[in-house]
């Protein structure tokens, strides 16, 4: 938990976070609270982004979850769900052969609530007011919090349309290539487009979709090549400086064909993949990050398997990483990337 102030104020008990760790990823405002009330004890408020607010305490009856009243910024906030949670020291303490002595209240801010400021209230008295700090962020797959229908495979591993804006990381090292540049799976054309306006020579090639010639917008449009993804590609040997191909191979049936081709059309190649030790890393928490459910990802890379297999085509080849994020204190990221030249 992270340590915060608290000070007495003319709501209640008001916590204040501490200064963040400029070096330290965000992190969900948690806050000890310890308030007392008839029957129970609440020990802790979560002010999630994505305004998921969750109470957690305790009551002396185990059936018994306390009817609490949730503002934010003065704004009544709907109860969302409770649940029973599992407490064997409370019931220990106690003397209780019951052990589900603990409760979860959860309430849902909309999402225009800023939620500066969150008072807890219980009847007449206002137990605390909080002020969490947190940025709001609309999550994706947002209707999982109230999906009333069961769902399958199809429903939640999926797929959405290329995104029209650039990845600021990518975008920086790309920007740093020899021209002229191929994004090879260039989607919206968004890349292309940033790179252009950098004054960098470039062009896109992707798939004949309809999602693909839906998102081209005609800024871009004739920079980038449809093509029906068949090898070889349309392009001479060395006729580019680099190729970009962020995010793509791990799509591709035919991957290795693609890395040759990419090293056979380019004199330097920029390359992401989904950095797939997260999953390892994180399985002490039991968390899989979000974008491994992309359904039609169909190789996975490791930094050894992917340094192997671009080994025979590059001379130099150095990885980085990108898309820090932390969990419980775990450092992964989300892309593997290898920086290669023949």
């Amino acid at each position: 938990m992270r340590a915060a102030d608290i000070k007495p104020s003319a709501a209640g008990q008001e916590v204040m976070p501490s200064a963040t760790d400029p070096c330290e990823s965000p992190r969900v405002p948690t806050f000890g609270l310890g308030k007392t009330f008839e029957g129970g004890v609440l020990d802790a408020i979560d002010v999630e982004p994505s305004g998921e607010i969750r109470l957690c305490g305790w009551t002396g009856d185990p059936t018994a979850v306390p009817d609490f009243e949730l503002l934010a910024d003065g704004v009544p906030v709907p109860r969302h769900e409770e649940f029973r949670l599992h407490r064997p020291e409370v019931a220990v303490l106690l003397r209780s052969r019951g052990a589900h002595h603990g409760f979860g209240v959860v309430f849902r801010a909309h999402a225009s609530a800023a939620c500066n400021v969150i008072e807890i209230r219980l009847g007449s008295r206002t137990l605390a007011a909080v002020r969490p700090g947190v940025r709001r962020i609309q999550p994706h797959y947002q209707h999982l919090f109230d999906e009333q229908q069961v769902l399958h495979r199809e429903d939640i591993y999926g797929f959405g349309p290329p995104t029209p804006e650039a990845d600021e990381h990518v975008l920086a090292l790309a920007r740093s290539l020899p021209g002229p540049v191929l994004d090879f799976g260039c989607g919206s054309g968004a890349l292309v487009r940033a790179l252009l306006a950098a004054g960098v020579e470039a062009e896109g090639i992707e798939l004949r979709r309809p999602e693909i010639v839906a998102s081209l917008r005609d800024d871009v449009r004739p920079f980038i090549k449809l093509h029906d993804g068949g090898f070889p590609l349309p392009y001479a040997d060395a006729q580019f400086g680099a190729v970009v191909c962020s995010e793509v191979v791990e799509h591709i049936p035919e991957w290795r064909t693609a890395l040759q081709e990419l090293a056979r059309i380019a004199r330097e190649a920029l390359i992401t993949v989904p950095d797939m030790s997260a999953i390892p890393a994180l399985f002490p928490h039991h968390v899989v990050p979000w974008h491994l459910l992309e359904s039609t990802h169909v190789n996975f890379f490791t930094q050894r398997s992917l340094h192997a297999v671009l080994t025979p085509l590059f001379a130099r080849i150095r990885f980085s990483r990108l898309g820090e994020f932390q969990i419980n204190g775990t450092r992964v990221f989300t892309s593997l990337v290898a920086e290669c030249s023949r």
